[in-house]
């Protein structure tokens, strides 16, 4: 399957199971939990309302770092609001709401209920992973569209602009997008 193909493919092929914490839960208990279940992530909720989401990378750089104790809340380390996306989007809408927004995983809805988590890492090393460009040999690459060998690794952003987005992308030519 082509790239093209893949980026249109449903997220809801890519999301996994996520797993919720009450608001309130010390960050100790809540990165136990993250340890058993083995995942990066919690929903927080309050009550069975989701009101935030708090990672490995909030735990490091909001708690270890910063010298919070264990015991805080996982509400006072949380990112709030929830970004999420729904089930039917494309994989690509997934793609480009995560770079516009600087985060890393979306919680995937339908009906405006939380079913499951996608994050840029199951995108790419997930089932159904997405094929990034591989080095074909040092000289060359290859064209993850349409699976050409470009010469020297600088030409394959021209290529992919000229040949399969469009004259003018790279000139700053936005118009289309």
């Amino acid at each position: 399957m082509s790239l093209a193909q893949k980026l249109t493919e449903k997220v809801s092929k890519y999301a996994s199971e996520f797993v919720s914490v009450q608001s309130g839960t010390p960050v100790s208990e809540a990165a136990k939990i993250m340890y058993e279940k083995n995942v990066t992530e919690l929903v927080v909720v309050k009550g069975d309302v989701p009101i935030g989401i708090v990672t490995e990378r909030d735990i490091v750089y909001r708690v270890v770092a910063q010298g919070v104790l264990p015991s805080t809340p996982v509400d006072r380390v949380m990112s709030a609001p929830i970004e999420t996306i729904d089930e039917n989007s494309t994989v690509e809408d997934a793609i480009v709401k995560m770079s516009r927004l600087g985060i890393r995983r979306l919680c995937v809805t339908s009906g405006g209920r939380i079913t499951g988590i996608v994050t840029q890492r199951a995108l790419l090393t997930g089932k159904g992973k997405l094929p990034l460009p591989e080095l074909h040999s040092r000289e060359a690459l290859v064209c993850p569209y349409c699976g050409s060998e470009i010469g020297p690794p600088e030409m394959l952003s021209k290529h992919i602009d000229q040949v399969h987005i469009g004259k003018g992308l790279l000139e700053g030519n936005v118009s289309k997008w």
